[in-house]
C-alpha cells in the first residue's frame, strides 16, 4: 500500500495546464469499464503505517482524472490530470513531469492499480428493484413493452424482465456502468444506453437519441 501512496503523492509535480477535451460516446470507448468513481479505504488506519484514511479515483471517458486521499488528520490533498492506458498499463500525470505507471486489473466493480484493489461506488439510492410506472414514446410503444422489472445490484450487475402487451416476456442480464448522468448497460446481445434521474422512491430513464420515456418506482425485493 505505502508504494501506491508515494506514487500517488508525486502527481502534483509538472502539473500542465491544459484544454478539457470532450467525453467520449461511451459505446466507441475502449476501456469503459475504467470509467467511474473508485475508492480505497484504509483498512486499519491505527496500525497501518500509511499516511490515509481513504483514497479517491474518478476516472472519465475523456482520459482525465482527479485523486483526493484524505489523510489521518483529517486534511485532502487533491490532484488532477491526464490519464493513458496501454494494454494492462495505466499511466496517471501522462502530461505532467512526473507520470506515474501502474499495472492494472479491471472488472464491473474493482480496479486493481500495482495489487491494490479499488471499490467503484454508486451513486446513493440506485441499487434496488424497480418496477415501471410509466412506459412512452414510440420506440418502446413499437416493441409493445407494457411493463419493466428492472434490478440494479450494488456490484453493478443487473437484471431486466420486459413484458409486452401479448403476452410475453424477455429477461436479460449483465453488467451496468455509468457516466455523469448516462447508465449504459451490456449484455450478451448488445447494449444500451440511457439518461437517468434518480431520488429514494424514483427512477426515470430517457433517451435524447430515441422517443423512451420510462418512470420506475422502487420495489421490495421479495424471494419465491
Amino acid at each position: 500500500m505505502k508504494s501506491l501512496i508515494i506514487l500517488l503523492s508525486c502527481l502534483t509535480l509538472g502539473a500542465a495546464a491544459f484544454e478539457s477535451p470532450k467525453k467520449y460516446d461511451m459505446n466507441l470507448f475502449d476501456n469503459p469499464f475504467l470509467v467511474g468513481q473508485w475508492k480505497v479505504i484504509n483498512p486499519s488506519p491505527d496500525s497501518i503505517p500509511d499516511d490515509f484514511l481513504s483514497i479517491s479515483l474518478n476516472l472519465e471517458s475523456n482520459y482525465l482524472f482527479d485523486i483526493h486521499i484524505e489523510r489521518k488528520d483529517k486534511t485532502i490533498d487533491s490532484w488532477n490530470g491526464q490519464y493513458e492506458v496501454d494494454g494492462q498499463n495505466l499511466v496517471l500525470g501522462a502530461n505532467s513531469e512526473a507520470p506515474q505507471h501502474y499495472s492494472y486489473d479491471v472488472n464491473a466493480n474493482q480496479l486493481y492499480l500495482n495489487g491494490v484493489a479499488f471499490q467503484k461506488i454508486q451513486p446513493q439510492h440506485l441499487a434496488g428493484f424497480w418496477r415501471s410506472t410509466e412506459v412512452k414514446g414510440e420506440d418502446v410503444i413499437s416493441s409493445f413493452v407494457s411493463n419493466i422489472d428492472l434490478i440494479l445490484y450494488p456490484n453493478f450487475f443487473f437484471t431486466i424482465q420486459t413484458y409486452n402487451s401479448k403476452g410475453s416476456n424477455k429477461y436479460r442480464d449483465g453488467i451496468y456502468y455509468l457516466e455523469d448522468n448516462y447508465i449504459y448497460f451490456i449484455y450478451t446481445d448488445g447494449e444500451q444506453s440511457s439518461q437517468y434521474m434518480i431520488d429514494y422512491n424514483r427512477l426515470v430513464l430517457s433517451s435524447n437519441d430515441a422517443d423512451m420515456y420510462i418512470a420506475f418506482k422502487r420495489r421490495k425485493l421479495t424471494l419465491e
